[in-house]
């Protein structure tokens, strides 16, 4: 296609797209890029003798006319092709400098797809906090203090917690270290290689007692899931992550040795685990009707669940338990075991924390419990 003016003006970066190259018909090697940021500029690519691609700049699009850009192309062209030593202006290096937003879709998504699980709240976490404060800003001029800044004003925040805050700050050091592993030009060092995270307070005290529990049990009985009846108890018999019941197949359970054994491929920590069948959820297990190689079909697409939320929701207001999350019924699991005298081992092994530091926030005695070691105590005054 021929450049024109008009063009330059109203063209656009596809969503879908990081930078898109528009190559002009009236001179060869003459491109308009065109990225997601916004930014326009004028190019010259040009193949050398051994083969290799290498483009010269020639001006921003918003700051040069398109006519001017294409004359000072030809000139250069003409140029270089005499043989003539050309020596770029500091602002026509060959290199073209990432933003961060360009490093984002180019480098780090494709990364973070491949290697983490949880990359849709990384991708989250950009989008909301970090695209509006840095995107636009090249990423090898990016400096501490303006991060530090950007950090500031989302705790000064009302609306965000500061756990939420200290993400902003794990997703960018971990992205400059992706970047440094991947030889980005001018990428030499992580700008938040010395700082300190502050330390939040993100562990929430919640576990069921008895009398919530079969209040519980009650309300999922009448839910329009016909699985939750059987989901919510299996999550409390086993102490399982959501995902880990959600995806169970019937073929995991030995019967015989009394065992599941969640694949490695389900398990949060990648390793392979075995969970002991109790009667109680043996019971259960014999309740459940088996009409898929998973325990929990969903009845539309025959597949797990995607999620149960929707169920999740009504059954706790019915049962008056609107603060209590899925995860609480993992954490009531671990402290119903310690309560019982069981230890800190043992349930680090069945949650199946990789270390015992992850199963020491799942340790709360109740109050009978306290009261009951405490009195030992006045047996010292007896």
């Amino acid at each position: 296609m021929k450049l024109t003016q008009a063009f330059v003006k109203r063209v656009k970066c596809p969503p879908d797209k990081t930078k898109v190259e528009y190559f002009d018909d009236e001179l060869k090697g003459f491109l308009l890029d065109v990225r997601i940021s916004g930014g326009k500029t004028y190019y010259l690519r040009l193949t050398t003798q051994e083969g290799k691609r290498k483009y010269h700049r020639i001006a921003d699009a918003s700051v040069l006319p398109l006519e001017e850009a294409r004359l000072k192309a030809i000139k250069l062209k003409r140029s270089i092709e005499e043989g003539k030593e050309v020596v770029l202006a500091p602002q026509e290096v060959e290199s073209k400098a990432l933003s961060l937003l360009e490093f984002y879709y180019e480098h780090y998504l494709p990364y973070i797809q491949s290697h983490i699980k949880s990359w849709k709240c990384n991708d989250s976490t950009f989008r909301i906090h970090i695209l509006p404060a840095l995107g636009h800003h090249e990423l090898k001029t990016i400096s501490k203090a303006e991060i530090i800044k950007a950090h500031h004003t989302l705790l000064r925040s009302k609306k965000l917690k500061p756990s939420s805050a200290n993400k902003f700050l794990t997703f960018l050091t971990h992205a400059y270290n992706v970047a440094i592993d991947l030889e980005l030009e001018g990428i030499i060092t992580n700008p938040l290689l010395q700082m300190k995270v502050a330390k939040v307070n993100n562990e929430k005290e919640r576990y069921l007692n008895r009398f919530e529990t079969q209040a519980l049990m009650d309300a999922v009985t009448s839910s329009h899931n016909p699985h939750l009846q059987y989901i919510i108890p299996f999550l409390i018999l086993t102490g399982a992550r959501k995902n880990e019941c959600l995806k169970a197949k019937w073929k995991e359970f030995d019967r015989i040795n009394k065992l599941w054994i969640i694949p490695t491929h389900h398990s949060k920590t990648k390793k392979k685990r075995h969970i002991p069948l109790s009667k109680e959820l043996e019971a259960l297990l014999d309740t459940i009707p088996k009409t898929s190689p998973y325990l929990f079909p969903s009845p539309l697409t025959k597949k797990p669940y995607a999620n149960i939320y929707h169920a999740w929701f009504y059954a706790r207001a019915k049962a008056g338990l609107s603060d209590v999350r899925l995860h609480d019924l993992r954490h009531t699991f671990a402290s119903t075991l310690i309560n019982n005298g069981r230890s800190l081992y043992e349930v680090q092994q069945l949650l199946g924390h990789s270390t015992p530091r992850m199963t020491q926030r799942y340790a709360h005695l109740s109050n009978e419990s306290l009261m009951k070691a405490i009195s030992c105590a006045g047996k010292l005054l007896e």
